[in-house]
């Protein structure tokens, strides 16, 4: 028996295993598909904080749109672009200290969305008031009872914002 053939099953076996751990690990990877899926991701991608759970979601365009607190006391904005078959990629994080209110933006369908999210006190409502071209616009008020993630369309290029969130009391948090 030459040594090819003695050798041959062997390497083949070899071959066979390694490509069977390469399907198991790209199939057990996590897809994005679920809420439980998209933690994961946010655990594995996101270095400050830890042990993320999302509580709210919302689906944008395309794209999902999460808000996460973590166990010490992070929160945190996520989105996430549609991959085909159902699966998502994490596209971008914001992370801040629970007590602040989070601000982020990103791109769906061609399209500009300002993103808001505050996690630090029950609120009743918030107000976002836009400036563009030096002149302040008038306020935009949201229902935030439910903690909601704030989106807002915006077809401007260049502007500024104020976000102020009021609890029952009249408090403001800023």
């Amino acid at each position: 028996m030459t040594f090819r053939k003695k050798w041959l099953p062997a390497v083949l076996a070899v071959a066979v295993c390694a490509v069977a751990a390469c399907a198991f690990a790209v199939s057990s990877a996590p897809r994005g598909e679920t809420v439980e899926s998209r933690q994961e991701m946010l655990n594995a991608a996101i270095s400050k904080g830890r042990d993320w759970t999302i509580l709210k979601e919302l689906e944008l365009e395309d794209c999902v749109v999460s808000a996460a607190y973590s166990a010490d006391r992070k929160c945190a904005l996520a989105v996430f672009e549609p991959q085909g078959e159902g699966a998502y990629r994490l596209r971008t994080t914001t992370t801040r200290d629970a007590d602040q209110i989070i601000i982020a933006g990103t791109m769906a369908n061609g399209a500009w969305y300002d993103l808001v999210w505050f996690q630090g006190a029950e609120t009743e409502y918030a107000e976002v008031t836009y400036t563009v071209g030096g002149q302040e616009q008038q306020p935009l008020r949201f229902d935030t009872g439910e903690m909601e993630i704030l989106s807002i369309k915006n077809p401007q290029k260049e502007y500024s914002m104020q976000v102020v969130y009021y609890d029952g009391e009249g408090n403001r948090y800023e």
